[in-house]
């Protein structure tokens, strides 16, 4: 029989948005403009975007501190390179490696780097989405 981690996955959203904000997922359009030219790739893949995820997120520093966290999933050099961590929590809402860009409140894009997921059941309980950029 499977754990239960609806109550672990209800935590983490609540304390997620009570210190984290809202943060918005994107996954580029991958559509080509011109199937004969394929390289021209897509028209504008970030104005049309596939779909995207709005999220709470609390962002931390990449560093020392993380590898406490629990980020020992990084390698140190990624960790050298990112300019944040993001720690979200979707449950069942999505696949987390589908997407390209994180925009945050205050208009800054990110690019994604990394996605890690702890997820020991059907859903995931935390994501860290580790950005530069």
């Amino acid at each position: 029989m499977a754990k239960d981690y609806s109550t672990t996955i209800a935590t983490a959203q609540r304390l997620i948005t009570k210190f984290g904000r809202s943060v918005t997922l994107v996954e580029f359009d991958t559509t080509l403009a011109d199937s004969a030219k394929p390289w021209d790739g897509p028209a504008d893949a970030r104005t049309a975007p596939d779909s995207t995820l709005v999220l709470d997120a609390v962002s931390v520093q990449p560093g020392g501190s993380s590898q406490q966290l629990g980020f020992s999933v990084f390698s140190d050099d990624l960790i050298s390179r990112l300019a944040a961590i993001f720690i979200v929590s979707p449950g069942a809402s999505a696949d987390l490696s589908t997407y390209q860009e994180l925009l945050d409140t205050d208009g800054v894009r990110y690019k994604i780097d990394a996605v890690e997921v702890l997820k020991p059941g059907p859903d995931v309980i935390v994501g860290f989405i580790g950005v530069s950029k």
